[in-house]
């Protein structure tokens, strides 16, 4: 079977794993804490920097059955379905490629039965993609949501998302990660999987990742197995495509 890429060998699992959105952090934490988790969110930012992992780690917090701290065990039984992606109270909608209104109304038509949870999450992610009639349909339900059910939506153009849905929602920024936080991480990770990767080869993926986590990681990936990195040790990373 093949390795997963490094990116999502790496994924966050938790809040404090999440690399340069601290603001993001502290805001879930404590209202994770506080018992004062919002019903309807919206994250927005480039690309790689978190959006999805944060949906999904918030997703394991409210339903996991020990968490600590405004954090999720990750060993749970709930949290090991969401992260296996065969939970029952966690659901994922690509708007980009589901944007009509049959999709929305089926979400919306299943969001308000019960779950075995405590809540019952929905993530759809380029949410800006939907169509006018997919987002005035959601509308409708984000002004009265059921109590148990939780909508994330996360966006890499806010612009384009109505502005009627983003003020129904929380809104959390997502930003570049700073040069030096990102080149911290990925040493971390070439240094924990065992790799021989040269500075040079870092520097130039940090360049062409321009910021995003994934695409910093998957450019690295790239660079060592097309053998462009300068260091002679250097590994393939092959088995990690």
């Amino acid at each position: 079977m093949a390795i997963p890429s490094l990116y999502r060998r790496y994924r966050p699992r938790r809040f404090a794993e999440l690399k340069g959105q601290d603001h993001v952090v502290r805001g879930l934490r404590d209202a994770v804490r506080s018992g004062r988790e919002g019903q309807a969110y919206l994250f927005s930012g480039p690309r790689g920097t978190g959006k999805t992992s944060s949906a999904r780690i918030l997703a394991k917090v409210l339903n996991c059955q020990n968490p600590i701290d405004g954090e999720p065990c990750c060993e749970c039984e709930s949290c090991l379905a969401v992260e296996q992606g065969t939970s029952y109270d966690v659901h994922e909608l690509d708007a980009a490629s589901n944007n009509g209104v049959d999709a929305m109304r089926d979400l919306i038509e299943r969001a308000s039965l019960g779950t075995p949870g405590r809540h019952k999450v929905y993530i759809l992610d380029e949410v800006h993609m939907l169509s006018r009639a997919a987002e005035a349909a959601l509308l409708k339900t984000l002004e009265e949501p059921p109590d148990h059910v939780v909508f994330v939506l996360a966006t890499t153009d806010p612009q384009k998302v109505s502005e009627t849905i983003r003020s129904r929602t929380q809104h959390l920024r997502f930003h570049l990660l700073p040069a030096d936080t990102l080149a911290d991480h990925v040493r971390w990770i070439v240094d924990d999987a065992g790799l021989q990767v040269s500075e040079h080869a870092i520097g130039v993926a940090l360049t062409q990742g321009g910021g995003s986590a994934r695409d910093t990681l998957s450019a690295l990936e790239l660079i060592i197995a097309s053998g462009d990195d300068d260091d002679p040790g250097a590994v393939s990373l092959d088995e990690f495509v």
